[in-house]
């Protein structure tokens, strides 16, 4: 796919090169051809539109016109390569963004939340749960802007520069080159959560990720497809508790734990009488003995034996 999408922008860019070049334009010029793209686009639609009868209140239906659907269709996929030419969009970034974008259709088609079906729910983290994000964003970090930083540092966030960005700045750019995608997996974890999908628990995935950042939306939905990873659901919340309370399998009592590694989200969870249990991690050693909460050794513990064992001394 990439050597052809990278042919057409290729075309489609030598043709806007007849009336501008997009290094010579400044960030304002870019964002006024952006709305002229936009507007073109818009007019390219509505008369592939009208290839087709859709006015009801009209007598007379109009013949299907298959060659404008055709040809129309190509002016609003050029239009289409044009603004991503304009914003210097690589094939290799489309091609990405088409997948992750095709993960979160076929999640959002696949696994709603209304499938579930009063099973027991296991409320699972990502980050540092399922996937090693710590690690590889701590290598990311100190390859990137030569810091010099350990999995083992006792703060949950990182709170200091980079360069000139911030912790969060940087944590932004991070996801920016498409950084999500890479983070390495937990097998352990991951292997768990099969034995317990099929013990029978509804394996809702909660994340605190951003939700209004669309490429950290989507490139976790590709994330969890390229790892094959086992679940029912997904959601995005950085008030995990809160996003949980008013859920049907919350007012049925149907929760029967969650894990994270967040010291925030662990007293929450167990001091409102949710069972938690918490990878051990240099950040979190504050929530390992709270009533309500079970550490587990992250990197050795098969989970799921983990989760048997606690349900049979219950």
């Amino acid at each position: 796919m990439t050597n052809n999408l990278k042919k057409y922008l290729d075309i489609q860019r030598k043709f806007s090169n007849l009336f501008f070049d997009t290094k010579d334009l400044t960030e304002e010029q870019k964002i006024q051809r952006h709305k002229t793209f936009c507007l073109a686009l818009h007019s390219e639609t509505s008369q592939l539109a009208d290839a087709v009868h859709y006015k009801d209140h009209r007598n007379n239906i109009t013949k299907t016109d298959r060659q404008k659907i055709l040809f129309e269709s190509i002016d609003v996929f050029r239009y289409a390569l044009s603004v991503l030419n304009l914003w210097d969009f690589s094939s290799t970034e489309v091609e990405e963004a088409f997948e992750s974008r095709d993960a979160f259709l076929w999640d959002r088609n696949q696994k709603p939340l209304s499938a579930w079906n009063n099973q027991p729910v296991a409320v699972v983290d990502i980050d540092d749960v399922i996937g090693e994000f710590r690690k590889c964003f701590f290598e990311w970090l100190n390859n990137t802007f030569e810091t010099n930083l350990s999995e083992d540092l006792p703060e949950y966030y990182y709170n200091g520069m980079c360069g000139n960005l911030t912790g969060e700045e940087a944590f932004m750019q991070f996801i920016d080159e498409g950084m999500l995608q890479k983070i390495s997996l937990n097998k352990n974890v991951a292997k768990s959560l099969v034995a317990l999908q099929n013990a029978g628990y509804w394996i809702q995935l909660l994340t605190a990720r951003p939700h209004d950042n669309l490429k950290c939306v989507y490139d976790t939905y590709a994330w969890l497809r390229s790892n094959n990873i086992v679940y029912d659901n997904v959601a995005f919340s950085s008030e995990k508790y809160r996003w949980l309370s008013d859920k049907d399998f919350f007012k049925q009592k149907k929760i029967s734990f969650a894990v994270d590694d967040s010291p925030k989200n662990v007293a929450e969870y167990a001091h409102h009488g949710v069972k938690v249990f918490v990878p051990r991690r240099s950040y979190n050693q504050s929530v390992w003995d709270l009533d309500n909460a079970v550490s587990f050794d992250w990197v050795n513990d098969d989970f799921a034996k983990v989760v048997e064992n606690e349900n049979k001394n219950k």
